[in-house]
């Protein structure tokens, strides 16, 4: 994990998202207002030491996934998705892309077959970095912005800037599920092979690591449609329309 102060807030936060509540014990509401500008400036003008800010950020805790989300600001849990994003792209996904690269340089029929799968896989890895890539740009910032506003009521929502019940509503998270179907697509295709012994060696290797991507991301796409979803669009309902059941934006509306 790079981060340093040069970046601006929305960079760090997007590493980082449990740093949300060091900042606003620092800055208040102010930096969700300021989210393109460098830490350190804000760390100048507000007579804080840069050092010890980013010390603090890179000390942080990573939240564990037993934790009780509903007792914390989502920032926690979305830290939690941020850092499995990161493990997704960096660990799993090139980890099985090599194991199937690996398969197809095997003799034909085994390496013809091993090519489409790691044909397949490879249009499956770049629509799931995309899909991570919309929701760290685009849906957990603007949750937490929203969020924010509950947090500051002297904070303006920015509806101009999107909404996350349109997004969810266009079904933008629903490539978790296919993304699961297609992982059960390969773990079938490789099971169903008729191979050589020592083929089939590496082919077991390809279905462990498969097997255990799967098991993570399923437990990721649970976390987000059963916990973080549905509280993000209750915030917003409330936030926009003043109507989410048993939630205030103010104090004593309740």
């Amino acid at each position: 994990m790079i981060l340093s102060s040069s970046q601006s807030i929305r960079q760090i936060l997007r590493q980082r998202p449990m740093a949300a509540g060091l900042l606003e014990q620092e800055f208040e509401f102010h930096i969700w207002n300021r989210m393109e500008e460098p830490l350190s400036d804000l760390c100048r003008e507000n007579g804080t030491d840069t050092h010890t800010m980013m010390q603090g950020i890179l000390a942080l805790t990573p939240p564990p996934a037993e934790t009780g989300w509903d007792k914390h600001r989502t920032y926690w849990l979305i830290d939690l998705l941020t850092r499995e994003h990161a493990a997704f792209r960096d660990t799993d996904m090139p980890a099985i892309q090599a194991l199937l690269e690996e398969e197809r340089r095997l003799p034909h029929p085994d390496g013809f077959v091993a090519h489409q799968l790691a044909e397949e896989f490879a249009h499956f890895r770049a629509d799931f970095e995309k899909h991570m890539t919309d929701e760290e740009e685009f849906l957990f910032p603007k949750i937490l912005r929203n969020e924010a506003c509950f947090q500051y009521p002297e904070l303006e929502p920015e509806p101009f800037r999107g909404s996350v019940n349109l997004y969810l509503k266009l079904d933008r998270h629903k490539p978790d599920e296919a993304f699961g179907r297609t992982l059960d697509s390969l773990r079938a295709k490789l099971r169903n092979r008729h191979l050589h012994r020592d083929t089939a060696e590496l082919a077991q290797r390809v279905l462990a690591a498969l097997d255990g991507f799967a098991h993570r991301l399923n437990a990721h796409a649970a976390l987000e449609s059963g916990i973080l979803f549905p509280r993000a669009g209750r915030l917003e309902q409330e936030l926009y329309e003043g109507s989410a059941p048993g939630m205030s934006r103010f104090p004593g509306d309740q």
